[in-house]
């Protein structure tokens, strides 16, 4: 059977000549421009009637994308005449096409030419040139005339490119690759890599950072039909905002204080403005030259961080070389660090001289030196009354004496009952009874154990921790904290946060977590609405509209009562059960409750078995060591001591997880109650005992039944209502 071969046919009702390829022929046997040619030629084609190379180039690599299928494609011109006007798309140039008819004995219709001509409109044509053009193509033996010129226009020029022109300070080259270090070193995705930065500059909110130069437009310009075409505008320069700049009319404006970052270059500028701030300690000294302060401000983003040769700096720039508190001023440096918030220390106070009989007053609260508030906790030392029957000098700031003879009688600090007075010898300290807040005004101590704040919770404002009850009126946004060491109330909602009180939490809106935001109190908490977030209590939680999706853990009960007092998906374990009006969802959202046991002890009987894992792991790894180290090697003696020590802590710790599961399988008096409807979907379980929810129930309970040790449901036994009795 001969293979497969194309072939060159010609069609008998066109008269055209084709390319035929059969099905199934192979790639390395598809027809070529060559051959095609050499396949016209044994045909008699005349060789002016073949199509251009291009065209059948594109023929034979559209037949080669679907290699293997039945493709023809024509091989020669169309037959007929054919004459039209071609006018580029910009209207500045004019052009003929002119095909004689093969099939005629290469007749042109002259008229039809004039006729397209002459009905164009164009103006500035050459009617000599354009006669003698077409009438060279006529007596020559070319069947095509695929562009020929009738007229030209005039393009319109382009104006002046606009340009960015900068309207900040960049920093010098030293500068710039300093920051381009840190922000390598920072190790957070920027918006451009630093390695592409060229420029760098300190920027504020609202600030112009480039203008743009007016537009200007180029000379116009005339079409073929003689019509004015208007000059063109200069183009824009290539402009790429990653982060917190918007264009506006006048150019480039930043939206938020920090770093400028650019990489400019010929090709254009790409920018954006990323959170950035150096940190800052600055020394300020009374006017009396009795207290000296540090103002300690915490970097932000990539900006220098806050360290302590800061400080050092700031003080010796002041000349404070005497005796400085270095550990209270590292502290107050991780405080900062750790909260985000800034804060003002005292790091040097003076002695004013004490006149005879009078009284020396030391104070040790960190007051702050604006406020003259400071936190302290109950037992702290606020002050201390020095006697001095003879008197005594005092010194400032800088080791300068104040001699006797300056001294003046000062009032004694007065305080009310949240402080008390322990004297003993020659000396009164003043201590806090309470945790709080303490003012000084006047003469007059006094500590508060409730603050009001009024305010975000942002990245500027830092975290906040107050040692007794706060009332916070305000939002906490992702990634802050919020602690009290006594009751906490927002009035507000929370985002991916740590809501955390040592007592009580009321929010007087809810917290939407993000999968991340948690809120914790040791008593009893309540919430408007909670939504992919955790909750952990010790007592009970209450929830006044609904909660979606959270991770629960409480001591207590988990109520949910309002409207509409829903609780879907989730992961809870509630000691004493659930009470709300809907559980679950109709869309079959997986709803899981554990109850009657107490998870806080499982929460400690997973921490001691982590330990003891962690000994067993480490045991191994010391007889592996004693098995390489002679017994003659004084280590040994070392790793012998340190085995029976894991073994001894391990026996310890076996007895207290037999004891703790002991207590965890003690059951709790508990309930699931649902007011209104159960959804497929919810999974409850007491002891290891499981009861899936299949079909919708309606005002249930569900307890833990001790005799059979199965979850079981029934129907909630509502009271019954008493009947008025006519008389």
């Amino acid at each position: 059977m001969p293979k497969p071969a194309w072939n060159l046919e010609e069609n008998p009702k066109n008269k055209r000549w084709y390319v035929m390829i059969p099905e199934g022929l192979s790639e390395e046997h598809y027809p070529t421009i060559a051959s095609i040619r050499e396949k016209t030629s044994e045909k008699g084609i005349d060789v002016h009637t073949l199509l251009s190379e291009s065209a059948l180039e594109k023929s034979i690599t559209k037949a080669l994308s679907i290699p293997g299928e039945e493709f023809s494609f024509p091989a020669v011109i169309e037959p007929t005449f054919d004459v039209r006007l071609i006018i580029a798309s910009d209207k500045t140039r004019a052009s003929l096409y002119i095909r004689k008819a093969s099939d005629n004995d290469r007749s042109m219709d002259m008229k039809l030419i004039s006729t397209v001509i002459n009905n164009s409109h164009l103006k500035g044509l050459d009617a000599q040139r354009i006669k003698d053009g077409i009438q060279a193509f006529k007596e020559s033996a070319e069947m095509e005339l695929p562009d020929f010129l009738l007229t030209e226009g005039k393009p319109p020029s382009r104006g002046k490119d606009r340009e960015l022109i900068t309207q900040v300070q960049w920093h010098g080259e030293e500068e710039t690759a300093k920051l381009r270090t840190r922000l390598v070193q920072a190790n957070v995705l920027q918006p451009i890599n630093p390695q592409d930065i060229t420029h760098t500059a300190i920027v504020e909110k609202a600030q112009l950072l480039f203008e743009i130069s007016p537009a200007e437009t180029g000379e116009d310009g005339e079409d073929v039909y003689g019509k004015l075409i208007p000059g063109l505008p200069g183009n824009d320069p290539f402009i790429q905002t990653l982060a917190s700049i918007s264009m506006g009319p006048f150019g480039l404006r930043s939206d938020a204080d920090g770093l400028l970052i650019a990489s400019i270059n010929a090709k254009g500028v790409k920018a954006a403005v990323i959170s950035y701030k150096d940190a800052k300690a600055t020394a300020v000294i009374s006017s009396d030259n009795m207290l000296a302060s540090l103002i300690l401000e915490k970097n932000v983003g990539p900006g220098i961080p806050l360290e302590i040769r800061l400080a050092e700096k700031a003080l010796l720039d002041k000349g404070l070389t005497g005796t400085v508190n270095r550990k209270a001023i590292e502290e107050a440096i991780t405080e900062v660090n750790t909260s985000g918030q800034s804060s003002e220390i005292v790091i040097i106070r003076g002695e004013k001289p004490v006149p005879s009989g009078g009284v020396r007053i030391t104070i040790h609260a960190a007051l702050n030196p604006q406020k003259n508030t400071a936190i302290v906790k109950a037992g702290d030392s606020i002050l201390t009354l020095t006697s001095y029957p003879k008197g005594a000098d005092g010194v400032d700031i800088h080791g300068t004496v104040l001699p006797l003879s300056q001294a003046i009688v000062e009032p004694l600090p007065t305080h009310d009952d949240s402080i008390q007075e322990e004297t003993s010898g020659n000396e009164t300290i003043y201590r806090a009874v309470i945790s709080g807040e303490l003012t000084h005004h006047a003469q007059q101590w006094s500590i508060s154990d409730t603050k009001e704040m009024v305010c975000d919770i942002t990245e500027e404002t830092g975290d906040i921790t107050f040692p007794s009850n706060l009332t916070l009126t305000g939002t906490i946004t992702s990634g802050r904290a919020v602690k009290a060491g006594g009751n906490l109330t927002v009035n507000g909602t929370a985002e991916a946060s740590l809501v955390y009180a040592e007592k009580n939490v009321t929010m007087n809106g809810g917290i939407n977590g993000s999968g991340r935001g948690t809120v914790w109190s040791k008593d009893n908490m309540s919430l408007t609405f909670a939504e992919n977030a955790r909750l952990l209590s010790g007592g009970d939680i209450h929830i006044s509209k609904y909660c979606f999706q959270c991770t629960i853990k409480t001591n207590g009960t988990l109520i949910i009562q309002g409207n509409p007092a829903l609780l879907m998906g989730g992961s809870i374990r509630a000691t004493k059960g659930v009470e709300t009006f809907e559980l679950g969802s109709e869309k079959t959202i997986r709803t899981s409750i554990s109850f009657g046991q107490n998870y806080l002890i499982g929460d400690q009987i997973e921490v001691c078995e982590r330990e003891a894992l962690k000994i067993k792991e480490t045991v191994a790894k010391i007889d592996e060591m004693m098995k390489q180290t002679s017994n003659t090697n004084p280590k040994i003696h070392e790793l012998r001591r340190k085995k029976l020590e894991l073994l001894k802590r391990n026996d310890k710790l076996t007895v207290r997880i037999f004891t703790l599961k002991e207590q965890f399988e003690t059951h709790v008096i508990s309930h699931v109650r649902v007011e209104n409807t159960v959804y497929p979907g919810v999974i409850l379980e007491s002891h290891g005992r499981y009861f899936e929810v299949k079909e919708r129930l309606n005002h249930v309970i569900f307890i833990f039944d001790q005799k059979t040790g199965q979850i079981t449901v029934n129907p909630i036994q509502d009271a019954p209502v008493a009947s008025a009795t006519q008389e």
